[in-house]
């Protein structure tokens, strides 16, 4: 998902980046530390840290609150990278100014938070959270979100008990899932998405039949996979057919075998247009 460029951060951006700078206060783990305490929260933001974007690494628990009370009423952006040991994030609840949120890798919280008091917030992005990402119900807290981003390890792909946790959200525009497995794959939910204007997700996520039923049903929903094919999964191939299990191909040696697809994935396409 496309990064706000008002909050794109760039690895010289010094004051954009909340970390333990002084040596002698990271322990464990030098590349990845979560070991933050107020005073290296206060000594860091001493330095001249932006006022309203922020990425953040290395915080836990008790300097994520710390922070949040202390500094956190005038920002817009927070990124919290490699923040894994932070269980409960419902802090952020405070911050009526937050537009936008990324989180990525965190092994503790199984939970977002409530978002009725984060009035200004209107994209999140969760990446690498497993726990978080399986049931984010909270996520119907909130009247204004209108982008949301879920998002596997590269690695493997993350559950995600079912679409539900988005029915109901009355601004939510773009929905992208990457790297996520349904358990449930219902596609009912949509019907309670009024303002869903985009659906992306990866090419073997759903079916072709269960692609092709939404393209039948929300002729006005955008998406990568919602298609017969698409080139951005295509990997090694130059295209890849659209649907769980099919194929990546090369053009135009496998022209036929995708003209054939095409057909198919447009047939069923009419078949659901058809049924009441």
């Amino acid at each position: 998902m496309a990064k706000n460029d008002e909050f794109f951060i760039h690895v010289s951006d010094t004051p954009k980046r909340l970390f333990i700078s002084r040596p002698e206060s990271i322990k464990g783990d030098a590349l990845s530390p979560c070991c933050m305490t107020p005073d290296d929260v206060d000594y860091e933001m001493s330095t001249g840290k932006h006022p309203e974007i922020l990425e953040i690494s290395g915080m836990n628990q008790q300097s994520l609150e710390y922070f949040v009370q202390n500094y956190g009423k005038t920002y817009r952006y927070l990124s919290f990278f490699k923040c894994q040991l932070i269980q409960d994030f419902s802090p952020l609840e405070d911050l009526e100014n937050l537009e936008e949120v990324s989180l990525y890798w965190n092994i503790r919280s199984d939970k977002l938070w409530n978002f009725s008091k984060n009035t200004s917030l209107r994209t999140i992005s969760i990446s690498d959270a497993k726990k978080m990402t399986l049931k984010p119900d909270l996520l119907m807290t909130s009247n204004v979100m209108e982008t949301v981003c879920f998002s596997g390890s590269i690695f493997n792909n993350y559950p995600m008990e079912s679409l539900e946790c988005f029915a109901g959200m009355p601004a939510l525009k773009h929905l992208w899932l990457n790297n996520i497995r349904l358990n449930n794959k219902s596609l009912d939910p949509l019907k309670s998405i009024p303002a869903l204007e985009r659906f992306d997700f990866d090419a073997g996520m759903l079916t072709t039949e269960e692609i092709a039923w939404i393209v039948a049903k929300y002729p006005n929903l955008s998406g990568k996979c919602l298609c017969a094919y698409n080139k951005e999964d295509a990997m090694l191939n130059d295209v890849r057919v659209c649907g769980f299990r099919k194929p990546g191909l090369d053009l135009p040696q496998h022209q036929k075998r995708l003209d054939k697809y095409v057909a198919q994935f447009n047939a069923l396409v009419e078949k659901y247009r058809n049924e009441p």
